[in-house]
């Protein structure tokens, strides 16, 4: 009866040990997904506004603007676990993000473009390195 108590009590710890990990890494997964999500969504919105910049339509394209910066600050705050690359894209992108939204707040859509494709391309390689 002993030995029995006792095997059971071992294939117990052994599931409680297993599982345990499995359960403390869901969280990082999700946060990931969370980062991958924000940065994909911050690059439809960069699409968009280099789409409006493109058919001089400053106007559209600050609105756009204004987007992908709110998934980019989500990024920020979801993105704090994936390399120190991750980060330094984000804000990258942010700071020329924020020029392409003053240039189309003053009208320049051709100056803005060149900003939003720099934005781009850090968004690109912040995706590239968070997954």
């Amino acid at each position: 009866m002993f030995r029995s108590r006792l095997a059971t009590a071992a294939i117990a710890a052994g599931a409680i040990v297993g599982i345990a990990p499995l359960a403390m890494a869901a969280p990082a997964a999700a946060a990931v997904s969370s980062c991958v999500d924000d940065l994909q969504a911050a690059q439809t919105a960069n699409n968009a506004a280099i789409a409006a910049d493109t058919a001089s339509n400053p106007a559209g394209a600050r609105t756009h603007n204004l987007t992908a910066a709110m998934y980019l600050v989500a990024a920020m705050g979801d993105c704090q676990g994936p390399p120190k690359a991750v980060g330094s894209n984000i804000l990258t992108a942010s700071a020329t993000n924020a020029i392409a939204l003053l240039q189309n707040l003053l009208g320049n859509a051709s100056a803005a473009l060149g900003s939003e494709q720099a934005a781009a391309t850090a968004i690109s390689q912040a995706l590239a390195n968070a997954t």
